[in-house]
């Protein structure tokens, strides 16, 4: 008897077969370029066929002297906004058009992308199919409200040669590789991710190595790289290609495979290899390009009213089924659009007690990112920090803790936690709540905005195991008049063991800690309210930090 995953496996591959001999109908298609515009392309070409003779278990085109763009659309349940256009392979001698096109179209669309399949102009020089995909690209950019897909996420898959026409395409991008002919060619042409299939074209032969002239154009504002390639195949191309955006520092995921062989395009393999595109599923996730439109939406109105003084959006009123990985989602998008130019310098640890953490209605701490812009030195002197009255700023005692190595992974014990940390120092921190402009607001809405505090004060640091976390008690003082007194013990199960649950919350939401960050994850006490004065914070055997607030013009 054949065993059911087998003839499941038959059974789709009967699908497939029949759908290849009857392509996935694309729900439209345009023109790249309007008639007559082409006129440099002086190739002597046969009518547009189906090449024969050329035995593989897909078929192909060639003579193409009409690029198109066929295009896909999900349902609108399934619609995340984002946009791929897909560049098949076959040489640049030909289009592999079945199975890197219409059968990688089709699949992208079932997850919710807006599909874009170029039909490139072949055979000829990569620069054809380059000129092809760039006005493809802006055409595409230029229509996003028509195809109700967010301008800022739109990428690349590129199968082979169609690899290396979306690799110049992602390091070439600020020039023009053809005559402007209107004005859709002012469009932005830089995807907004890459995505490279068993990549061909992307090396020369003298030196070995990776093409001089497409690794001039990589640089720390080339997008996000995603590669997959089998090791029995030329998998030199990606390797060469990958060391040489690590050397530039942009963001990338490599994938090698032992065996796979070339083409396998999105078809189902009992190889390893098969399983790419549930890897890359995960990877566009991380870049934010499967967030919900609902997330999206947030985001974009929030930031365009954030500096206004008028009411502010709530990610849990806007969209009330939304869940906390939405919010880590929102926050995501919030931090990398206000924050390009700055570094991240660690994070906060927020609801770390079990009242806290009932009123934020969450099951667990939360994580917001703190920026080096934000952080004041207040070691050796009393800094003077100014507040807009209308900021809804508040006053928190927090101790501290500076990480000592990367941390990508769970740490699995309150021990672990502590033997990670190199430093330990007071902190406190000026959040601005926005509190008036929210109005109630859940753990959710925090996260969503960031949770982080755009200004913290750091004091002087101490070894780990020079002060216990869990017995340090902080005063707060305002020109002399308590305010309030705060134990470290406050922590649920104490301070390691809330500062193991933020590190894993901060690697849930899909961060890495960086050594050297700091993490404030251990509130000492209520928050006061931010008015002007001389403020003592004195934390016992772990020092003091003085300050003043004075009121912002």
């Amino acid at each position: 008897m054949t065993p059911p995953r087998s003839r499941l496996l038959l059974s789709f591959l009967i699908l497939t077969g029949s759908l290849a001999a009857q392509p996935v109908t694309p729900d439209a298609v345009f023109d790249v370029w309007p008639t007559g515009t082409r006129a440099d392309d002086t190739r002597e070409l046969e009518a547009e066929h189906v090449l024969e003779g050329r035995p593989r278990p897909f078929y192909q085109i060639t003579d193409v002297a009409h690029p198109t763009v066929s295009v896909f659309l999900p349902t609108a349940e399934q619609r995340n906004s984002t946009a791929i256009l897909v560049c098949p392979g076959g040489g640049l001698q030909r289009l592999a058009i079945e199975h890197e096109g219409f059968e990688v179209s089709d699949w992208l669309r079932d997850q919710g992308f807006t599909v874009f399949m170029l039909k490139y102009r072949v055979p000829g020089p990569y620069t054809l199919g380059l000129q092809d995909a760039q006005r493809a690209l802006r055409l595409i950019r230029s229509d996003a409200a028509k195809w109700n897909i967010d301008p800022d996420a739109i990428g690349t898959i590129g199968f082979s040669a169609g690899a290396e026409i979306a690799a110049w395409l992602a390091t070439h991008y600020t020039e023009d590789h053809y005559p402007a002919i209107d004005a859709i060619d002012e469009t932005p042409s830089q995807p907004n991710f890459t995505t490279l299939i068993y990549p061909g074209g992307l090396v020369q032969r003298n030196p070995f190595g990776a093409k001089a002239e497409l690794v001039a154009g990589i640089n720390d504002d080339t997008a996000p790289t995603f590669i997959v390639h089998a090791f029995d195949d030329f998998s030199q191309n990606s390797l060469h290609y990958a060391l040489a955006l690590k050397a530039a520092g942009v963001p990338t995921e490599v994938h090698l495979f032992q065996e796979g062989g070339h083409g396998f395009g999105v078809r189902p393999s009992g190889h390893p290899v098969g399983e790419w595109t549930q890897l890359y599923l995960q990877w566009l996730g991380s870049h934010g390009m499967l967030d919900a439109p609902a997330v999206r939406s947030f985001a974009a109105t929030w930031l365009t009213d954030v500096d206004g003084t008028g009411p502010l959006p709530r990610l849990s009123a806007s969209a009330p089924d939304t869940m906390l990985a939405d919010a880590y989602a929102a926050q995501r998008r919030l931090v990398t659009t206000q924050h390009k130019s700055d570094t991240v310098a660690g994070f906060k640890g927020g609801a770390i007690t079990a009242a806290s953490q009932t009123s934020l209605q969450v099951d667990g701490p939360l994580s917001g990112i703190l920026f080096a812009s934000g952080q004041i030195d207040a070691g050796d002197s009393a800094p003077v920090v100014s507040v807009a009255p209308t900021d809804s700023t508040v006053v928190e005692t927090e101790i501290g803790f500076r990480i000592a190595v990367d941390i990508g992974y769970h740490v699995l014990t309150p021990e672990q936690a502590r033997d990670a940390v190199a430093e330990i120092l007071p902190v406190i921190e000026l959040p601005n709540t926005r509190s008036t402009r929210m109005g109630p607001t859940t753990g959710i809405d925090l996260v969503a905005t960031n949770l982080g505090s755009a200004r913290f004060l750091v004091g002087k640091a101490l070894p780990p195991g020079s002060v216990d976390a869990n017995a340090v008690t902080a005063t707060l003082r305002r020109d002399g008049e308590l305010l309030h007194t705060g134990h470290g013990n406050e922590a649920a199960n104490g301070q390691w063991a809330n500062l193991q649950a933020i590190i894993n919350r901060i690697v849930d939401s899909g961060r890495t800690l960086r050594s050297g960050s700091l993490i404030i994850s251990g509130a000492l006490g209520p928050v006061d309210a931010a008015a002007p004065g001389h403020y003592v914070a004195d934390y016992g055997d772990l020092g003091r930090i003085e300050f003043e607030l004075t009121e912002a013009p």
